[in-house]
């Protein structure tokens, strides 16, 4: 009888630790269960689209139709396209001075050459005196001038501003080369007062005061400042082309007019690339 009672307690006990241990079992993976529902999840990347627009941007440059030659062309994108110097008035004072340059048939005898008296026959038979002599074109030593001004500022620095002033102060010093011009001077003015007197008329937009006629009066008065000016024009010269050329009287130019230099409203909206395969 002991031994039954023992047995059956022993029973009990296994039957209440199975039904603990199950009980305990399924608590604990209730609870798991809950921990993973309150931890945060990692959410999935998400693709990212971005727009670009590709559309080119445009800007207003000025036709290259306005110039005869290449050589103004080229150093128009140069300056305006490659260096993006398009803000007003430099933009239009700057291709007014060009076209003036581009279009002159003006030219200076070169330094080396050596005069040559002739006769020269005449369709009636008369006979008419000339002189043969070689020459500079003005418009190839602009061009010229400016290609090196942009080399020298190259490998020296200089502020935005300051290449845009000494350039267009450079172009009117040598203004007064362009004998087309030559109507429009008022007689008994010194060629410094004959310079500032067409720069400001051609550059009508730029202010009085701005700093390319204080440039320019420097360059006049020959400022250890702007030195370097002159050396560049000095080295132009030297190695320009010369042509023969015959001098037979007085020289006629077409003149120019000063109103029909080109104005703001002649740009055109053009990409850079538009402009640079022109």
């Amino acid at each position: 009888m002991y031994f039954v009672l023992i047995g059956t307690v022993i029973i009990i006990v296994f039957i209440v630790y199975i039904y603990k241990k199950d009980v305990d079992d399924e608590e604990k993976e209730e609870f798991e269960d809950s921990v993973k529902n309150e931890l945060v999840q990692p959410e999935k990347s998400k693709e990212i689209i971005l727009y670009f627009n590709t559309d080119l941007v445009k800007i207003s440059f000025y036709s290259l139709d306005l110039f005869k030659y290449y050589g103004a062309k080229n150093i128009y994108k140069k300056i305006v396209v490659e260096k993006l110097y398009i803000d007003e008035p430099f933009h239009t004072s700057l291709v007014k001075l060009l076209q003036i340059f581009d279009k002159t048939q003006s030219w200076i005898k070169s330094k080396n050459t050596k005069e040559i008296r002739l006769k020269i026959r005449k369709k009636n038979g008369n006979f008419e005196e000339g002189t043969s002599f070689k020459v500079y074109s003005i418009s190839e030593i602009i061009v010229d001038f400016l290609d090196n001004i942009l080399e020298y500022f190259n490998r020296n620095l200089y502020s935005k501003e300051d290449q845009k002033n000494i350039i267009l102060a450079a172009l009117v010093w040598k203004i007064d080369l362009v004998e087309e011009l030559k109507y429009i001077w008022i007689e008994n003015l010194s060629d410094t007062g004959l310079r500032e007197y067409l720069g400001k008329k051609i550059l009508k937009h730029q202010d009085v005061n701005y700093d390319v006629f204080r440039i320019l009066r420097m360059i006049e008065n020959k400022h250890v400042n702007v030195q370097f000016v002159f050396k560049v024009y000095d080295n132009t010269l030297c190695s320009q082309q010369e042509y023969p050329y015959v001098s037979k009287g007085k020289e006629e130019y077409k003149k120019f007019n000063i109103d029909n230099l080109p104005n703001k409203n002649m740009k055109q909206l053009m990409s850079i690339d538009d402009v640079s395969v022109y």
